[in-house]
């Protein structure tokens, strides 16, 4: 019996204790207006008045402040005088719900080395601002309103995106470097065999028809020219100066018994003033051509 009359003393001890440590606490909240716009700002104000012995920890960002969002928090530094703390910090809150009265309250929790308590500050309420009003009498009369709908088309300008346009050049560029590693030479390559090919029709018809031309009415001015024509294309083919050399030279440089005996014979009939058969220009044609496949060869498989 004594046993139980110590345990109920304790209780009550210790809620006695309890009473007089929450009377000593005080917290308080509030908006600091009346009424708020959907989405707009508005501050709510938070203080707790508390023993110096203990500490109070104030709500942040992650608690939720529903049916408000949290935007930002500003903490005030604490006051102790003769022993009893004040602490205050303003919310910045806004809130998105329509219900035309809203209702908020926030805790301050109270730590010693024991526990922890949460104080609840007395709830405030605001009231939501309408943006649109629309008069009692009206609600029928828009609810029976006709509704008029609109087939035509209506252009509508798109909008430019700069950033995927950045992203695919630059996938272009990075592709077009790829290429140009993997196949740079057989594109170089292939682009001069073709215009090597199209300097050689060319040069085909213009000396065939010259070597024609020389062959029907002799002259040493259409030999010359004929010649001239096939140097210009050996000069341009390999890179070498036949529009500069004599006959002596350019055989000194090419070692070619064909091309001596065909040149040697296109010279006398120039200087000798004699007709030239058909024959001499016909092999230096036949010499461009082989000359011409050589250089085809030596790209395709260089």
């Amino acid at each position: 019996m004594r046993l139980m009359v110590r345990g109920l003393a304790v209780v009550l001890l210790i809620f006695i204790q309890l009473s007089a440590f929450a009377q000593e606490i005080k917290v308080a909240s509030g908006f600091v207006k009346d009424s708020v716009a959907l989405g707009e700002p508005v501050s709510y104000y938070l203080t707790a008045r508390y023993p110096e012995r203990v500490m109070a920890l104030f709500p942040d960002s992650t608690f939720k402040f529903s049916p408000f969002e949290f935007n930002s928090k500003k903490f005030f530094p604490t006051k102790t005088v003769d022993g009893i703390s004040y602490d205050s910090a303003v919310y910045t809150l806004s809130t998105f719900e329509i219900d035309p009265t809203q209702y908020l309250s926030l805790p301050v929790y109270v730590t010693t080395a024991r526990d922890c308590t949460a104080f609840e500050s007395t709830r405030d309420s605001i009231f939501l601002i309408e943006q649109i009003k629309i008069p009692a009498g009206d609600t029928l009369a828009i609810k029976n309103l006709e509704l008029k709908s609109n087939t035509l088309y209506e252009r509508v300008r798109m909008q430019f995106n700069t950033v995927i346009l950045m992203i695919v050049l630059g996938v272009l560029l990075v592709a077009a470097i790829i290429v140009w590693i993997i196949f740079g030479k057989r594109i170089i390559r292939h682009f001069r065999i073709k215009r090597l090919e199209k300097q050689f029709q060319k040069f085909i018809a213009v000396f065939t028809e010259q070597i024609e031309d020389a062959t029907k009415t002799f002259s040493r001015e259409k030999t010359e020219r004929a010649l001239s024509t096939w140097k210009k294309y050996q000069e341009q083919l390999e890179r070498k100066p036949y529009t500069k050399l004599t006959t002596r030279e350019i055989v000194r440089m090419d070692q070619d018994k064909a091309l001596e005996e065909s040149l040697s014979a296109v010279d006398k009939s120039i200087y000798g003033n004699q007709p030239v058969a058909a024959e001499p220009l016909q092999r230096l044609k036949v010499i461009a051509e082989q000359r011409f496949v050589k250089k085809i060869e030596q790209l395709r498989h260089g």
